[in-house]
């Protein structure tokens, strides 16, 4: 079971940034489902409102279910309504490693690290933009950009009164609630929105819930010249049963273990459903200023979030307990043709974690730590910025320079032997395990950007980018593995005259350095960009084995190249149909064996792990009078599960079809809409995600997509 544990941490770490165009979701034009635009260093596709209603998240729930038309991504879900965990992959780096900011502000969380996508209602969203390759220097403010950028942008409230309210039904007892009131404008300056939502379903398998999830929103935004600020609150509560992963052997007959879940008849079992479920609930507060200073344009965010999260994995409950502040402040001066743009981005993180252990019985008695952590103080991340654009004729050219600061705070990892059950009482009588005290770890980056684009006729221009990536170190695998004394991994580091603390401080930041080059060209009825990127990541974070201590860890020793091509199209033939067909091919490349367990696994040459070599996206919309037609398919090419290229996961098609109808001004709604969706209609059975159910077990599973599913929905605006 070893190559489980260096699949996991290897695939984890191994770096994927593409150039891909981010995707901006905007507009109501069944004639806009996909609208492309160019800069030097952001390529952009925009997808209207209607598409996100027609291919999209049909809860309203997922941000990554909704940018399931793009070439890059593969969507792993486990639920057809976004409620259970939902990932995505840049062609072969998991979205843990992604940034997600909310109006420029990062949304992230640990357990495992990485942003909370499924925490907002899509309905309140105006736009959605992704990003991978080479940022922009004010793109990606967070703790790495190894899977490329989600920014959000809220739907800013209306002039005129207005309310919204769309209830949604499917199968399994699904539903979703949402309700948005615009004030209008009121003393001329001032509006505010506020919106609630309510979701819940049985899960598909197996005994639980994966509900209820609560969502609140407050908008507030002010056009006062002398004080044009704006406020956003957002709260998201969710209580959910976890589904069960398979094994890699039961993935070779899915029609008989696919719908193989927790048991439900014995609680004094690790494998008792009620015992694998999740509680979390998350609160993001941001005023944002933009007034003029400096003989500038001046922006002023500041922030602050706080999550809690309770996770319940058989005989352990993990909790995080996270609080950040932060402020980011910019400014845009513009001399003749030259933009400039600088700014800075700082960050105070709070956090705190444990995983307690506990019995397999209803009263879930302590037994115990598996990880006991305490952080002495805050962590802080300090990234200022530089960056310039121009135009020679038809050439625009656009740079940049981001340095990226990280200081992580000192903490102490105890032993797990610890009787007391409250956290606080069991630092304080804990015994913290030998070369477990961590000081302060401090990591830098440079992060250079050169983008070009070039008209070269009305029709046709081309593009070429250059930029590094970063993610910044992890630490919570290998020092929950060290606490507890994993395969003996602490006693062999610390007969060496190794530890913890040498090992973490030992780690270096992960960079990568990101190449594209692509040509756009557009026609009377459609628009084809086709890109070409390839990728050199280093210092990657990966486990392997050290022969001279006969022990596993963490070390700065992965490298892999990845490049491919992918195509992205807008293509009407008539004035209400608009089709786009999205293919992408992968190739990966691991460039170094490992040494793992006293074991050299020949991995040089072998392919990322989870990374289909070739995948397509098509999808058609079609409107007639008031009525909406729309069919949605994704083909997802083989791929490997692990890193030694011996699980081979087999490939897989689904359609989606939906049918909507839509009225003006009936009763007292200015609109009415009814859409009723068919999902995976097909019914394929197939192996959508991939995962580490406990970092300190040598297990991998293997998660099955959703069967067929029916939505219907009906939406007012009154």
């Amino acid at each position: 079971m070893n190559k489980y544990i260096c699949t996991i941490l290897l695939s984890n770490s191994l770096l994927l940034c593409s150039e891909l165009a981010p995707v901006t979701i905007t507009g109501t034009a069944i004639d806009s489902l996909t609208m492309q635009d160019i800069d030097p260093l952001k390529e952009k596709n925009e997808i209207s409102s209607k598409g996100i209603e027609l291919f999209g998240d049909k809860s309203k729930s997922s941000v990554y279910k909704t940018l399931d038309i793009d070439p890059s991504l593969v969507i792993e879900s486990q639920d057809a309504y976004g409620l259970a965990p939902t990932k995505a992959r840049s062609r072969g780096v998991d979205s843990n490693f992604m940034a997600m900011t909310l109006e420029g502000v990062p949304n992230y969380s640990i357990r495992p690290i990485g942003p909370r996508q499924n925490i907002y209602d899509l309905e309140n969203l105006e736009t959605i933009e992704y990003y991978t390759g080479a940022l922009t220097p004010n793109t990606g403010n967070s703790v790495g950009s190894k899977a490329g950028l989600i920014n959000l942008i809220f739907k800013r409230p209306t002039n005129i009164p207005q309310g919204t309210i769309s209830l949604t039904t499917g199968e399994d007892d699904f539903y979703k609630a949402f309700v948005r009131a615009d004030s209008g404008l009121i003393n001329k300056y001032y509006k505010f929105f506020i919106s609630m939502s309510r979701a819940d379903a049985q899960k598909w398998k197996g005994k639980g819930d994966l509900g209820p999830k609560k969502n609140f929103v407050l908008g507030v935004t002010s056009s006062n010249e002398n004080f044009p600020f704006e406020i956003f609150y957002t709260h998201n509560e969710q209580k959910r049963h976890d589904f069960k992963g398979l094994t890699y052997e039961q993935t070779k007959d899915l029609d008989k273990y696919y719908n193989e879940d927790y048991q439900s008849s014995d609680p004094n079992s690790k494998d008792y459903y009620d015992y694998w479920k999740d509680d979390s609930e998350y609160n993001d507060l941001q005023f944002s200023l933009r007034k003029g200073c400096f003989s500038a344009d001046c922006l002023l965010k500041l922030y602050g979030s706080k999550y809690e999260e309770t996770s319940e994995e058989g005989d352990g409950i993990g909790e995080v307990d996270a609080k950040r502040v932060g402020i980011l402040f910019s400014t845009n001066y513009k001399i003749d043709k030259l933009n400039i743009e600088n700014g800075i981005w700082m960050e105070r993180g709070w956090l705190e974690k444990h995983v307690e252990k506990v019995s397999t019985t209803k009263q879930r008695d302590h037994l115990g730590w598996k990880w006991l952590n305490e952080n002495h103080g805050p962590s802080e991340m300090v990234s200022p910025y530089l960056m310039a654009k121009t135009n020679f004729g038809d050439l625009k050219v656009e740079a940049g320079l981001k340095y990226f600061y990280y200081k992580e705070a000192a903490n102490d990892t105890y032993l797990g032997n610890n009787s007391y059950s409250n956290y606080d009482d069991a630092v304080s009588n804990g015994t913290i395990a030998p070369g477990g005290e961590i000081g302060e770890n401090r990591y830098r980056a440079w992060l250079p950007t050169l983008g070009l684009k070039y008209k070269i006729n009305d029709t046709l221009e081309a593009f070429a980018k250059w930029g590094k990536g970063y993610q910044r170190p992890y630490r919570y695998s290998f020092a929950a593995q060290y606490a507890a004394n994993k395969n003996g991994l602490r006693d062999k580091l610390l007969a060496q005259g190794k530890s913890l603390k040498s090992v973490v401080e030992s780690w270096e930041m992960e960079t990568s350095n990101m190449f594209d080059i692509g040509i756009r060209k557009y026609f009377d009825n459609a628009e084809v960009t086709t890109s070409f990127f390839y990728n050199i990541h280093d210092n990657l974070l990966s486990s392997a084995y050290d022969p001279q201590l006969g022990v596993d860890y963490l070390q700065n020793i992965g490298k892999a190249v990845i490049y491919g091509m992918q195509i992205q199209s807008n293509i009407e033939p008539t004035e209400n149909l608009s089709l786009f067909i999205n293919p992408a091919i992968t190739y990966s490349e691991v460039k170094e064996d490992i040494n793992y367990s006293d074991t050299k696994y020949s991995l040089k040459g072998n392919e990322v792990p989870e990374t289909p070599r070739f995948t397509l996206k098509m999808g058609a919309a079609y409107q007639l009078n008031k009525h909406i037609f729309s069919v949605k398919g994704r083909y997802i090419g083989e791929r490997y599960a692990d890193i030694e290229n011996e699980e081979k996961i087999d490939d897989y098609t689904t359609v989606d079809l939906t049918y909507g109808y839509n009225f003006k001004n009936v009763l007292f709604a200015k609109e009415l809409s009814f859409q009723l969706s068919f999902l995976n209609i097909f019914d394929e059975k197939y192996i959508s995600s991939i995962g580490s159910v406990d970092i300190l077990e040598d297990t991998t599973s293997y998660y099955v997509g959703a069967p067929r599913s029916i939505t219907f929905n009906i939406k007012g605006v009154f």
